[in-house]
């Protein structure tokens, strides 16, 4: 869904106070998190909105107008319709094919409003700037109100009920949501903080130390899966910088290596997952996850593979028989919502089909991260810190993914469509 910037001229119209709304709106979204998802909707529905209105009434040129449809039309763009296709299609054969078509249609909107928030990135740089300054500034607001409220609960309490507000507050459990977000803000924030310089520079860089003691939670409510999606991230980003130094032959066979890797180490934890049903003291096959975790991977997998081609529909995998049984010795069904893992959740509700189609779209995508970075131009070294907060993101949204929120939350998947916007429109700029 990437189109080639051209000539930045959209800032110069009467239209330029939607932009400046919208930055501000889509800079302060993910932040907002910390008051609940509800708070994010309205910020990052009204900027799309504010996005959407200002990009057809300024685009008045029929160049202009091609140039954005032409974005529609790229390998990234038609890699998603493919998925949205798969998404319709298991949803349309499911047995809760009322539940199950909401999902396609969520996906689409999420896809759909990204799209919006990238174009409007590209054409305004004044939105793009907002929009850094917005999320460096209220996400360091966020940060530290999270970290005052986890590490001086007393003086949080005090100063909650001199606010009228309900003590005493348990803030290690109330932010665990905001915990995983703040892995996807990270790379946004240190990145965004060093492209807008001096003061800036620094808050960015404050977002570190106070995002690792957000994860960790004083100790009473560690994000385990936070800490797996810094070090997937982190991993992501040390091979794209390996990749970057060899030769074309050395990457493949490098890329190789990596997928091979990855294939072993999943094959090893499926084939250790306990089959259901399970029994009471059976013992765990893998150290981690928690027991309950394993078992609802389990139970997934096992539904996968009756379902192995289109799954069973999209977000009713914990509605296939068996799904609300209680598991032995845990007092907890075998999937009390979702599976707690994208590819299990994706394989086994769209098959084999719809997860090929979603790898597809993030292979194209991190490969065109790649070649940003990659790419020796003027313009293109600039663009070399964007493409590494990109890279950072992806691995480490996608890597909690895997032990975290269901895919399908509108409001975690939405982050990351927002967030990878901003950094991938600034490398494809000329400004």
């Amino acid at each position: 869904m990437i189109s080639d910037p051209r000539d930045n001229d959209l800032d110069v119209t009467n239209r330029t106070w939607l932009f400046c709304i919208a930055g501000v709106c889509l800079g302060a979204a993910v932040p907002a998190l910390i008051l609940g998802k509800a708070a994010m909707a309205p910020l990052f529905g009204f900027g799309v909105l504010c996005a959407g209105i200002g990009l057809i009434r300024s685009s008045e040129r029929g160049a202009d107008r091609a140039r954005i449809w032409a974005g529609l039309t790229t390998p990234l763009a038609w890699a998603a319709y493919v998925f949205i296709g798969c998404l319709l299609l298991s949803a349309a054969l499911s047995e809760h094919s009322g539940k199950a078509l909401a999902i396609p249609v969520r996906v689409a909107l999420t896809l759909g409003a990204g799209y919006l928030c990238f174009q409007l990135f590209l054409r305004s740089p004044l939105a793009l700037a907002l929009a850094c300054k917005t999320v460096v500034a209220t996400g360091i607001i966020a940060l530290s109100i999270v970290v005052f409220s986890q590490y001086l609960p007393n003086a949080s309490d005090a100063l909650r009920g001199y606010l009228g507000l309900s003590t005493p507050f348990d803030a290690p459990r109330a932010y665990k949501m905001f915990a995983s977000a703040t892995i996807c803000l990270l790379p946004i924030m240190i990145w965004g903080g060093r492209r807008l310089g001096s003061v800036w520079m620094g808050l960015g860089l404050a977002a570190l130390p106070l995002t690792a003691l957000v994860i960790y939670g004083n100790g009473e409510e560690t994000s385990q899966s936070a800490i797996s999606g810094v070090l997937g991230g982190s991993l992501l980003l040390v091979l794209v910088l390996i990749g970057l130094r060899l030769q074309s032959g050395q990457r493949r066979a490098l890329i190789a290596g990596v997928v091979l890797l990855a294939m072993a180490v999943g094959a090893y934890i499926l084939t250790h997952v306990p089959s259901p049903p399970v029994v009471e003291h059976q013992t765990p096959g893998l150290p981690l996850p928690d027991w309950h975790r394993q078992v609802i991977w389990g139970f997934t997998l096992d539904v996968f593979l009756n379902n192995p081609l289109l799954g069973v529909g999209p977000n009713t995998v914990n509605m296939v028989p068996g799904a609300s049984e209680i598991v032995p010795g845990l007092n907890q069904e075998y999937i009390p919502a979702h599976p707690h893992n994208f590819v299990l959740e994706i394989a086994s509700e769209s098959g084999i089909v719809g997860l090929s189609a979603l790898v597809t779209v993030l292979v194209i995508l991190l490969k065109m991260l790649f070649q940003i970075a990659a790419s020796g131009s003027s313009v293109a070294n600039r663009s070399h810190p964007a493409a590494y907060a990109g890279i950072f993101l992806m691995g480490a949204f996608w890597t909690s993914s895997l032990s975290n929120f269901s895919i399908w939350s509108a409001w975690w998947l939405a982050s990351f469509v927002l967030l990878i916007s901003i950094p991938l429109a600034a490398a494809r700029s000329r400004d």
